[in-house]
């Protein structure tokens, strides 16, 4: 029982803010059906939601961290198939089982139904760890019900009164449960590790474990990530074979900028923008069908994707140090300020990247939306997209070592960023866009580049560091 007691507190040593706050929302539930003669059998819906959404999460959470002891050797283990098995039991009679029977001795109506159904949110909980897929399709499904909220409605109150509902959602939950645990007990090599500097828009920087190692991936995400490697490969060959023909200092910078930013050569970021594009305009279409948005928030949001790149950036730089060694050795630089000024000379393409990125969100968005004022979103985004990317490159490159830290600073930069676009849009609106855009030029840019160069001679008088960062 020791085994199983240990897989059992997994979710609260690798996530324990988040298990604790479900187990107390799985207590609350308790406390709330046992009050059920008391009050009525009304708080019996309140309790339901609150089991069926703590049973997602948790399950949710207890699949990413199984998912990273199924590893080929933990399969060696004796008897470990057998202790996962009673650690899902015991889990099942926590979340399911128990509540179930304690509805049925009150006489809460449709108590088997609310079980059968949080059991169903469980399972789904458990595939979105594993089979993807799955809780793609179950997203689907949520934007279709927001799509046709009144035949969502009419639906539910179907299956609630169809004595076929536990039956299919029992069917479903077996279903579920038993292509989760395939992909989970599948035993295969393990994924190739990435780059840390691999752009995190559809990449597979997110695709990780909790404790750090590559999650496995379908099939379709294994063939975007080798068509991203193809065109990552092909630039890094022709950046070497131009180098090797002409070796000046601006092909050996593209050299290293192919090198710490595989997947930002234009191939890379032109794919990158036809699947973010084909997602949004899938989102917004299924989204407009029903509802009409303020088409300024989509600047917003297209600078809220821009920036996203900037964090990752950060922790990239500090997980690469130990191999930042072996290119300042190939180097070999004159002084380390030359290294440091090799390194800002490739990372700050991310600037004008960033700023047709941003560009390019936009103007799919004043296209879904039909905006109203296209020219002024637009020039709004622009200035403020390259203001923001260099404060944000400026601060990740010298900010602070913490994740804590980190976070923080993330968090200001994305708050300056939202009021100054908002800022600037009411400023073209006030003043025209002639004057208004050279107003919010010289605002935006005039801070980034003073925060850029602030940060610059910040970075250049700074050592190289190659210890790897701290746990």
């Amino acid at each position: 029982m020791r085994a199983v007691w240990q897989l059992w507190l997994q979710p609260c040593r690798q996530m324990l803010v988040g298990a604790l706050l479900l187990q107390l929302t799985w207590l609350v539930a308790a406390i709330l059906l046992g009050c059920a003669p008391a009050v009525g059998v009304g708080i019996a819906s309140v309790t339901a939601t609150l089991l069926g959404f703590g049973a997602w999460f948790w399950f949710t959470v207890l699949g990413l961290c199984l998912r990273g002891l199924c590893r080929p050797e933990s399969f060696l283990l004796p008897g470990f198939r057998r202790r996962l098995a009673l650690v899902g039991a015991l889990q099942v009679a926590q979340w399911v089982l128990l509540p179930t029977l304690a509805a049925l001795l009150l006489g809460v109506p449709h108590a088997v139904l609310g079980g059968a159904a949080v059991l169903l949110l469980a399972a789904i909980g458990l595939a979105a760890s594993s089979a993807r897929y799955i809780n793609l399709l179950v997203w689907g499904l949520f934007v279709l019900a927001g799509w046709q909220p009144g035949l969502a409605s009419q639906v539910a109150k179907a299956l609630i009164a169809s004595p076929w509902a536990v039956p299919l959602a029992l069917l479903l939950t077996i279903l579920i449960a038993k292509l989760s645990l395939r992909t989970m007990l599948r035993i295969e090599d393990r994924e190739t590790d990435s780059s840390p500097l691999e752009n995190a828009q559809l990449g597979r920087a997110r695709a990780r474990n909790l404790d750090g190692t590559p999650a496995r991936r379908g099939k379709l995400a294994r063939r975007i990530g080798a068509i991203f490697d193809g065109t990552s490969q092909r630039a890094m060959e022709q950046a070497l074979a131009r180098y090797r023909r002409k070796p000046t200092w601006h092909l050996r910078t593209v050299l290293v900028r192919r090198l710490l930013l595989p997947h930002d050569n234009p191939q890379a970021i032109a794919l990158r923008l036809l699947l973010v594009a084909a997602i949004v305009t899938f989102y917004v279409v299924a989204v407009m069908h029903r509802q009409r948005f303020n088409a300024v928030v989509v600047g917003a949001y297209a600078i809220l994707l821009g920036l996203s790149r900037f964090p990752q950036l950060g922790r990239g730089m500090r997980q690469m140090r130990p191999n930042l060694a072996d290119l300042y050795l190939t180097l070999a630089p004159p002084t380390r300020a030359d290294y440091q000024q090799t390194l800002l000379d490739a990372l700050v393409v991310l600037v004008p990247i960033t700023a047709l990125s941003t560009l390019a969100y936009t103007g799919l968005g004043i296209v879904l939306t039909h905006a109203a004022e296209p020219l002024r979103m637009l020039l709004d985004a622009a200035i403020v997209s390259v203001g923001a990317s260099l404060t944000a490159l400026a601060v990740h490159l010298i900010g602070p070592e913490s994740s804590f830290g980190r976070g923080l600073v993330d968090l200001g930069v994305t708050l300056g960023a939202m009021a100054v676009y908002w800022g600037g849009y009411w400023l073209l609106g006030a003043l025209g866009h002639a004057i208004g855009s050279g107003v919010l030029l010289l605002v935006t840019l005039g801070f980034g580049l003073g925060v850029w160069s602030s940060a610059r001679r910040e970075y250049l008088r700074r050592p190289p560091c190659f210890d790897a960062p701290l746990a």
